[in-house]
């Protein structure tokens, strides 16, 4: 698919509830925090804040790329204390439809809801929301990658990024999601790039900086503390979107490859939610008003926090050395099922074997028992699940198929496939430039997308694959009840379209087609009760790095956080749930080790533990074993954290050093990080219930014992004076009736 033309269009719709017209000269929407001002188009022209802070001068519209206005603007009071405006639009192609924007108060936000309704066949164009606030001394802030956003500007731009990069030594070239920017022409994608037939990005892993894990931006001016966020709901239909950002402080949402029909209405909403001028104002709007999509629905998931492993291995290790490194979770490395997608086979029962991918043989019995082993010993189990990949060694064009005459007939993967799920494979679209078809879809047109092992590409949305994989599922649940669930690898492969079925939500260029993001929200609404009304956790490899396709998911299992940027999306997409990361090797802990901890410790991610057998990851090692068992009590502090997003809550005087505040069981943990050479750092906090009844103690790198810190009260503020060991500490605060 080509990126669709953005062009200046205006908003429109048609009125789905009962109104009263009206046809003043400007319309105010008026809620507790917030007040909104609307031209008789439908425009949004100014905004006015609580507590006498400056009004700002707004624009916002709805706008449709290609299209014109035809007729006036429908302007029409709703029950209530808000206003919609419809409008009928038009392209070059006679395509016509009405769009509707309704303005709304809630208690905390102004809402802004869009419908559009076609009128004849379908079509698609890019559906822009528009907002525009004076530049001047603003900033902004989104949940990025890398405020640098991409290499080109972490080159020529870094030294207007006021505090982005840490000190020289940190590997992965790593940017301070939490610094907000200047203002600059930029583009962000939601999760990924989208897929286009002139650059599919096939195999898409998640290093860029200029990713959005959570669709919204903030305006951030901080000389009167005011910030002015768009923040777009995570359940609205989302198939694939950007956020275009002006140097001049405009910012556009862009929603790509929606069906516009008369059939079935598109509808989306998004909040004008003000704040302090702080990046965790959205962020603390977000996560009460979508609880959903940011907190474990299974609460126990918390205790899978810590270091992890991806490791195959089932020899007896050193338990008591693992947990001193915050040791917790083995995801089971994947090669105990006979090829992928075939994770329990239907044996005759739990003692039979059969052949491993990895090579030998093992049983339901003995993948019972090692979950068993291990949660004795106080560890858990995350058993390897995939619902994008299929086979092993497959062929292509298709063997010729013999008849399914005896139980076993699932041993042979192209039998099986091609018997049992060929409607399920994704294939290569005939639109796709030829130049990029690569080991992936080497098939050709009309052929499926290869992968690892020769596996071939499924839709999880398919009827007859999706049965199978609840199926799977069930299994899991039944014969390895000692696992504490699932993680579900390569979500990369959601990116794509299947132009073979009709999700009646997609249009391709043209086309209608299944988004695998539909099939995915599909799958996981059936997945994720079934897995959590028995206790059992989902995690996920997020290759994709968005919000919405957390709704049933427990954890991130990150393959990638060594590197920057998806260090950065992992951890402000589990800033309520537990995030793991992936360590690649010993030279990801160079060349400054304490540095490599401290940028896991500030954002709440925990690095993958040195075990053995690791598969494409850190291997032990006494240099490496040490380096954890240094920071292994300080990761142990912030098992359960959920971060603390009251305005200002937590900051540090000394310049270069960074601070984040946690909520702990029992209490609150604050990293501070990146101190260097500093012995000492006046740390402040504010704006949480009972600061002034708070102990404080600081955990230190290789230290047998906390440390008491110093406290007062001051303007408000607990003020503590932090003893730093190798540039950091945790500190640890905790209410003083408590033991």
């Amino acid at each position: 698919m080509r990126r669709l033309a953005l062009s200046a269009s205006v908003l429109t719709g048609c009125a789905a509830m009962k109104e009263e017209a009206v046809n003043p000269p400007t319309f105010p929407i008026v809620s507790p925090a917030l007040t909104v001002t609307l031209t008789k188009e439908g425009e949004l022209a100014g905004a006015a804040f609580q507590q006498n802070r400056p009004a700002w001068a707004v624009k916002g519209r709805t706008m449709l790329a290609g299209c014109r206005m035809e007729g006036s603007v429908a302007s029409k009071k709703l029950p209530g204390s808000g206003y919609s405006f419809t409008r009928t639009f038009a392209d070059g192609q006679k395509h016509r439809c009405t769009v509707t924007d309704r303005f709304t108060p809630t208690k905390d936000s102004i809402r802004w809801e869009v419908e559009i309704v076609g009128d004849g066949a379908p079509w698609s164009t890019t559906i822009e929301t528009h907002l525009q606030a004076n530049g001047g001394d603003m900033s902004f802030w989104a949940p990025w990658g890398d405020p640098r956003l991409s290499a080109m500007d972490a080159a020529k731009d870094e030294a207007q990024i006021a505090n982005a990069v840490v000190p020289p030594g940190v590997g992965g070239n790593w940017g301070d999601p939490l610094i907000p920017r200047p203002l600059a022409n930029c583009t962000l994608w939601y999760g990924a790039p989208y897929f286009r037939y002139d650059d599919p990005r096939i195999a898409f892993c998640p290093f860029q900086g200029d990713l959005l894990c959570i669709p919204m931006v903030s305006l951030l001016r901080t000389r009167d503390d005011t910030g002015l966020s768009l923040v777009l709901s995570p359940q609205d239909p989302i198939l694939d979107l950007t956020l275009t950002m002006t140097a001049d402080g405009g910012l556009a949402f862009n929603r790509f490859f929606l069906r516009i029909s008369d059939k079935s209405p598109i509808r989306f909403a998004a909040d004008l939610v003000p704040h302090e001028a702080d990046w965790r104002g959205s962020l603390r709007w977000m996560t009460r008003r979508y609880p959903e999509y940011f907190d474990p629905v299974v609460p126990a998931a918390a205790d899978l926090a810590g270091t992890g492993a991806y490791s195959s291995n089932e020899a007896a290790f050193d338990a008591a050395k693992m947990k001193r490194m915050s040791f917790r979770t083995n995801w089971k490395a994947s090669f105990d099922f006979p090829y992928m997608g075939l994770f329990l086979p239907p044996v005759d029962d739990d003692k039979t074997p059969w052949e491993r991918y990895g090579g030998g043989t093992t049983t339901i019995a003995a993948m019972r028992d090692y979950a068993q082993r291990m949660r004795a010993d106080g560890f858990h189990v995350l058993s390897y699940f995939n619902v994008t990949e299929f086979g092993a060694s497959v062929q292509y064009p298709a063997p010729k198929l013999l008849a399914a005459s005896d139980k076993d007939f699932w041993k042979d993967c192209n039998q099986y496939l091609y018997s049992t799920f060929s409607n399920a494979i994704l294939r290569v679209p005939d639109r796709i430039k030829p130049d990029k078809l690569s080991f992936y879809a080497g098939t050709g047109i009309g052929g499926p997308y290869f992968t690892w092992g020769d596996g071939i590409i499924m839709d999880c949305g398919e009827p007859v694959y999706q049965a199978f994989l609840l199926d799977q599922a069930r299994r899991h649940i039944e014969q390895i009840p000692d696992a504490d669930g699932i993680c579900i690898d390569r979500m990369d492969w959601l990116r794509m379209y299947n132009e073979q079925r009709d999700d009646g939500v997609s249009w391709c260029e043209g086309r209608p087609a299944r988004s695998l993001l539909t099939s995915w929200r599909d799958l996981l609404d059936k997945l994720g009760p079934m897995m959590h009304k028995v206790g059992k956790v989902v995690f996920v490899n997020n290759h994709d790095k968005r919000i919405d396709l957390l709704r049933h998911v427990d954890g991130i299992f990150d393959e990638f956080t060594y590197g920057g940027a998806p260090l950065n999306t992992t951890a402000l997409l589990c800033i309520r749930k537990p995030a793991l990361g992936w360590t690649a090797n010993e030279d990801n802990l160079s060349p400054d080790p304490d540095k490599f901890f401290q940028k896991y410790l500030y954002l709440g991610v925990y690095p993958m533990a040195p075990f053995p057998a690791n598969d494409h990851s850190l291997a032990p090692s006494p240099t490496v074993d040490q380096h954890y068992l240094d920071y292994g009590p300080l990761m142990d502090a912030m098992r359960g954290k959920k971060w603390v997003l009251e305005p200002h809550c937590i900051e540090a005087a000394t310049p270069g050093v960074k601070v984040n505040l946690f909520e702990v069981p029992g209490g609150y943990v604050a990293p501070v990080t990146f101190g260097c050479s500093a012995t000492t750092v006046t740390v402040r906090v504010r704006n949480i219930p009972g600061v002034d009844k708070l102990k404080a103690e600081a955990l230190h790198p290789g230290a047998a014992k906390a440390h008491p810190v110093p406290a007062r009260i001051k303007d408000g503020a607990l003020e503590l004076n932090v003893p730093l060991a190798r540039g950091c500490a945790m500190l640890r605060l905790i209410a003083a009736s408590s033991n």
